[in-house]
């Protein structure tokens, strides 16, 4: 049987210095802490699949998005390329995200605990390292 790689898309929503997470409720990932994202449909483009699936794991209506990067997720069970995308603009205080039926949990977490969450096997991978140059560009306005 031939498998093909999974189209995915995910975004960085920034608030100050925290960056928004979501802890995955289901397999591949499930209990580990995430962009939010998911899978490109069928006939979709890809910066519809984001502002879908931040709104689906966040409930989040977030207008614009720039694309940041290609990741790649492998391992024995999974293949997926993931088109990562940075919101064009902060989330503003007091709008807060409500997880859906993806998510565990979504919640802000401060860029500066990616790292020790990261040693702890709580992320995804390479997520600590995306966020960190994404955080960069969006500081700098890129």
């Amino acid at each position: 049987m031939m498998r093909s790689p999974t189209l995915g898309v995910s975004a960085c929503l920034f608030r100050a210095d925290s960056v928004l997470l979501v802890e995955r409720a289901r397999p591949p990932f499930q209990g580990l802490l995430s962009l939010p994202g998911g899978r490109v449909e069928w006939g979709e483009r890809i910066e519809t699949a984001v502002a879908r699936e931040v709104e689906e794991e966040t409930g989040l209506a977030i207008p614009r998005f720039a694309f940041y990067c290609l990741h790649e997720a492998i391992e024995p069970d999974v293949h997926a390329v993931i088109a990562v995308h940075r919101a064009a603009e902060a989330v503003a205080p007091g709008v807060e995200p409500v997880a859906g039926d993806d998510a565990r949990s979504v919640r802000f977490v401060e860029i500066a605990a990616l790292p020790g969450l990261a040693a702890a096997g709580r992320l995804t991978a390479g997520l600590a390292e995306i966020v960190a140059g994404a955080h960069r560009d969006h500081l700098l306005g890129l």
